[in-house]
């Protein structure tokens, strides 16, 4: 095959294949949501006179084409197995894997959003909690990039700077250090989130410093899914996926939750199972996020009360506590104005557990 014969059969080539795809565009329907990334996908952008113009639909119909593509996944998929194993990057958009765990990259540290949240939680003390009796607590739960970043080579955070940042705004709290109970294979390895299975310490730690009974006696129950987290997308790399464990005993078995995120209670379950079956399942634990939440343990042998602000690693760990008190409060400032608990939420001589992750104090701005 001479020089000009091979230049038209790759021509040919070439011409097919962007034919094909094209096409394959134009026949596929949209898709609004990636389920591997956990996020939406940019839909074809509005055409007229004044977004053509402003070259407004030109910059989104580029994100169109990308998030559109045929195969997306799969294309994904590829570059992320050379970009890793072949031409040994160490991240992927950010995305990094480390002795097994998918993480992603979370620097520098950022001393604006300590300063916002411990704003939040300040107002919160000087509204309500000050002169009601109750003894507040905090606890700062570092992201697995502490246990895992540095011996893979990768940046992190100074978590001993953050925690005593975080340590010195808030004085008006007794501090509960769970870190050296932790390791990085109480992580899942492609979520963010700790194992509830791999907790029961820490829960047994707060329950000791606040003077409250506690048992480990649990049933482990595992969820039959697999759990691909929030990483497992974003990575695009051929991880084995995550088992979903969930403690019960009979407190959590007998307890009554109640939800209001409609205004008016509504009853729900420790352990969500249409959730469990969902996109997330991790979302499982206390219904995912929550505004608001009050569990009652009728089993419960004292009128010991709790209420706890938190983030999304507290859905897992509040159940364990469940034990050690008549009733627990949950609450999440990041739906729920700080302004109205005050009508919500009775603090009279109870406890108070500030517990949130590294990952949100130095990202906070979600904080209302």
């Amino acid at each position: 095959m001479n020089k000009k014969v091979k230049n038209i059969v790759l021509t040919v080539l070439t011409a097919v294949l962007f034919l094909g795809f094209f096409g394959w565009n134009l026949v596929k329907e949209e898709t609004a949501f990636s389920d591997s990334e956990r996020r939406a996908l940019a839909v074809f952008p509005e055409l007229n006179f004044n977004t053509v113009v402003s070259g407004e639909f030109m910059k989104e119909f580029e994100d169109y084409t990308l998030d559109q593509f045929p195969a997306r996944d799969a294309f994904r998929s590829i570059k992320a197995f050379f970009s890793h194993y072949v031409f040994l990057n160490k991240d992927n958009n950010d995305v990094i894997l480390s002795d097994g765990h998918i993480s992603k990259l979370e620097y520098p540290l950022r001393e604006e959003m300590i300063n916002h949240a411990t704003g939040r939680f300040s107002f919160i003390y000087d509204s309500f909690i000050k002169d009601s009796g109750a003894k507040v607590y905090l606890s700062v739960i570092p992201d697995k990039n502490m246990f895992i970043a540095e011996e893979g080579g990768y940046l992190s955070l100074d978590y001993s700077s953050l925690i005593s940042s975080v340590r010195e705004k808030t004085p008006f709290a007794e501090y509960i250090d769970i870190v050296p109970m932790l390791s990085g294979d109480d992580y899942y390895f492609t979520d963010s989130h700790w194992r509830q299975e791999k907790i029961v310490d820490i829960a047994a730690g707060i329950a000791k410093k606040t003077g409250v009974s506690f048992s480990d006696d649990f049933a482990v129950n595992e969820l039959e899914k697999p759990f691909y987290g929030t990483y497992y997308g974003q990575a695009a790399l051929p991880v084995k996926p995550d088992t979903i464990k969930y403690l019960t005993n009979p407190a959590i078995e007998f307890c009554k939750v109640k939800s209001y995120e409609t205004g008016m209670p509504e009853e729900v379950e420790v352990y969500d199972a249409e959730k469990a079956n969902g996109k997330d399942p991790y979302e499982m634990f206390l219904s995912g996020n929550q505004a608001l939440l009050t569990i009652e343990n009728h089993l419960s042998s004292n009128s010991r009360e709790l209420v706890v602000f938190r983030d999304s690693f507290g859905s897992s760990l509040v159940p364990l506590l469940i034990q050690s008190y008549s009733k627990i409060t949950v609450v999440d400032i990041r739906y729920i104005n700080p302004a109205v608990i005050g009508n919500m939420v009775n603090f009279e001589n109870a406890d108070v557990l500030l517990i949130y992750s590294s990952l949100l104090l130095n990202n906070s701005l979600g904080l209302k």
